[in-house]
C-alpha cells in the first residue's frame, strides 16, 4: 500500500493576481511607461503554497476568491499544480502591482485589499476549514487578517488544528498574533520588527521570552538579511543565512515558511528544518519575481547556512 505525503496546509485568506512592472526609469509624479509586465500569483499564502509545490510538498492554498480575477487565479494556480480549496465571494480578487526601475534594488509595490468579509463568508470558511483533514499537518497561516474577518479569526483556525493535532506555523502581527498565542501555535515566525511592534518595548530577547510565555511553543524571528534567531522552552539559536547578491527580496519571508513547513512534514529536526527555510528564503530573493525558487539553488545555499547555539 502506498502512504501518500500529507498536504501542507497554506492559509492566504486573501490572495491576489500580482502584476510585476519593469521601468528602464520610473519618475513619481511623471507619466511612466512600463517596457514589460508580467503576470503571476501573489499574496502570502499563495507564494507559500507555490513555494511548497516546487520543493516537492503537496499544498491545498485555502482562502477566498471573487469574480473574473479570482477565477484567472485559479487557472494560474492549475498551471503550477497548486491544489486549492476557495470560497467564493462577492467582489474581485485583488489586484497588487509591484514597480521595478532597472538597476534600482528597491521596489514599489501597490497593494490593494480585498473587499470586506460578511459573516457568512467567514462561517463558509470554518466549515471548509473543519472538513480539511488537519491531524499531523503543517498549517502556515500567513498574512494580513483581511477586512470584516473577526478579530479571533486566526485564534479560530489555530483551535481547530490543534484539536485535531496538525502543528501551525503562523506569520502574522498585532493582535491576530496575541489572541492566537491561547492556542499554542508550534512556530510563531515573524520579523524583528513587528515583533517589538506587537509587544512593545525595544528588548528582542524579552519579546522572545513573552511569546514563549504567552503560549507560542518556539519561535523563528528574522531579521532581513540579518542573522535570524530560533526560541523554545530549552534554547536559543541564531541561524546565519547565506551572502548572496538579492534582486528581489520581496516574498523571501514566505520562502522561510515553505521551506520550514516541507521539512517537518517529512520528519526533520528543527534545527535542519531552520536550515532548509533559510536557504529558501535566500533562493527567493535571487529571482526578480516573488515565489520562484529552484531546488538547486536551496541545495547550494543550504551548505552556506549555520547555526549556533546561544544556550
Amino acid at each position: 500500500m502506498t502512504i501518500l505525503p500529507k498536504p501542507v496546509i497554506c492559509v492566504g485568506l486573501s490572495p491576489c493576481v500580482q502584476r510585476i512592472l519593469e521601468f528602464a526609469r520610473f519618475e513619481p509624479g511623471g507619466v511612466n511607461r512600463a517596457r514589460k509586465v508580467t503576470v503571476g500569483i501573489g499574496g502570502k499564502g499563495a507564494n507559500t503554497a507555490r513555494m511548497v509545490r516546487k520543493l516537492g510538498g503537496h499544498p491545498i492554498l485555502v482562502g477566498y476568491i471573487g469574480g473574473a480575477n479570482g477565477m484567472l487565479l485559479e487557472q494560474m494556480l492549475d498551471a503550477e499544480e497548486v491544489g486549492y480549496r476557495h470560497v467564493v465571494v462577492q467582489g474581485e480578487t485583488r489586484i497588487c502591482q509591484t514597480l521595478v526601475e532597472e538597476g534600482n534594488p528597491e521596489t514599489t509595490e501597490l497593494v490593494e485589499e480585498m473587499p470586506p468579509l460578511n459573516a457568512d463568508n467567514w462561517r463558509h470558511m470554518m466549515k471548509l476549514f473543519e472538513s480539511l483533514e488537519l491531524s499531523g499537518a503543517v498549517v502556515p497561516i500567513c498574512g494580513k487578517l483581511p477586512a470584516g474577518a473577526p478579530a479571533d479569526a486566526y485564534a479560530r483556525l489555530c483551535g481547530v488544528v490543534h484539536e485535531q493535532g496538525g502543528r501551525v506555523i503562523l506569520d502574522t502581527p498585532g493582535q491576530p498574533l496575541v489572541m492566537a498565542l491561547e492556542h499554542r501555535p508550534y512556530l510563531v515566525k515573524i520579523n524583528d520588527v513587528e515583533l517589538l511592534q506587537t509587544l512593545g518595548g525595544e528588548d528582542l530577547p524579552t519579546a522572545c521570552a513573552e511569546l514563549i510565555k504567552r503560549g507560542a511553543q518556539s519561535a523563528l524571528i528574522t531579521r532581513g538579511s540579518r542573522t535570524a534567531f530560533f526560541v523554545d522552552g530549552s534554547q536559543t539559536l541564531e541561524i546565519h543565512p547565506p551572502p548572496i547578491e538579492a534582486v528581489n527580496p520581496v516574498g523571501s519571508g514566505d520562502a522561510v515558511t515553505a521551506g520550514l513547513a516541507v521539512a517537518l512534514t517529512e520528519g526533520r529536526e528543527i534545527a535542519e528544518a531552520l536550515v532548509e527555510g533559510m536557504a529558501c528564503g535566500a533562493a527567493n530573493a535571487l529571482h526578480l519575481i516573488s515565489g520562484q525558487i529552484e531546488p538547486g539553488d536551496v541545495a547550494r545555499l543550504r551548505c552556506a547556512v549555520s547555526v549556533e547555539s546561544l544556550t
